[in-house]
């Protein structure tokens, strides 16, 4: 046996696993099994890849789980998809690995309602939403909005979306639980922080409670297009005393 443990193997950064609750199987990855939980939720059509990037920076300093919606990748069909189900669900999903520390909750785009639906029923450290809609778009404006060709080319695979048109019209209520930017947060008063890729509409910014960060790039990916920023951006919930200079030290570039 070699004392420095040179010849183990590393454990892998990412893990992937499935979980069946009472409606149908979620899939899942997780980095890392300390610090607060960070939860990642994609957008209606798209699946938990696009958060591999950043979920690896986010490694070293929390415990990191992105989702595949029910119908999206790894995770199961339904009959129906109902936002409060969902969040009772993720909830569940949550308890089983054992979180107990309230989580910073992130969703992107159209499952942006959902992050905000969840942090109203549930406690939550923060709750971060991505390049939200104002609206509930038709399909061919949906895929085309997030502009996937503002994606850096190295990541543009982990933006792949589905190409069943009706997971949009499956998910239209889950999309329309309340305009993302107005709605109370559950009590404790958590960080709610916005990230916007442009300027986003005056009715999306009403709400003095949250605070939102233009990052002035194309497309809907603030996430990927810009990533070690949004990592800072998280980070700075994590960590909202250390100087930024600090956290930006601490990337895995």
């Amino acid at each position: 046996m070699n004392p420095t443990g040179a010849d183990q193997p590393l454990p892998p950064q990412r893990t992937t696993h499935t979980w069946r609750s009472p409606a149908g199987v979620w899939s899942y990855d997780t980095w890392g099994n300390h610090g607060r939980p960070i939860v990642l939720i994609p957008a209606v059509m798209f699946d938990r890849a696009m958060w591999w990037p950043t979920a690896a920076e986010l490694r070293p300093h929390a415990t990191v789980i992105a989702v595949d919606l029910p119908g999206h990748g790894g995770s199961s069909a339904r009959d129906r998809y109902d936002p409060d189900d969902l969040v009772g669900e993720l909830a569940l999903l949550l308890h089983t690995l054992g979180v107990r520390q309230a989580p910073i909750v992130v969703g992107h785009a159209s499952a942006a309602p959902l992050a905000v639906h969840f942090a109203v029923r549930c406690p939550v450290h923060a709750v971060v939403i991505i390049d939200p809609h104002d609206s509930v778009p038709e399909l061919d404006q949906y895929v085309n909005g997030f502009d996937l060709d503002a994606v850096p080319a190295h990541y543009r695979d982990l933006a792949t979306p589905a190409t069943d048109p009706r997971l949009l019209t499956a998910y239209a209520r889950v999309m329309r639980i309340a305009d993302p930017a107005g709605h109370p947060a559950a009590a404790g008063q958590p960080a709610q922080v916005a990230i916007h890729s442009q300027q986003p509409p005056r009715s999306l910014v009403a709400d003095a409670r949250w605070r939102h960060h233009v990052y002035n790039l194309p497309g809907r990916f603030a996430h990927l297009t810009a990533m070690p920023r949004f990592a800072d951006d998280i980070l700075a919930l994590l960590r909202p005393d250390q100087p930024a200079a600090q956290r930006q030290g601490s990337h895995l570039r």
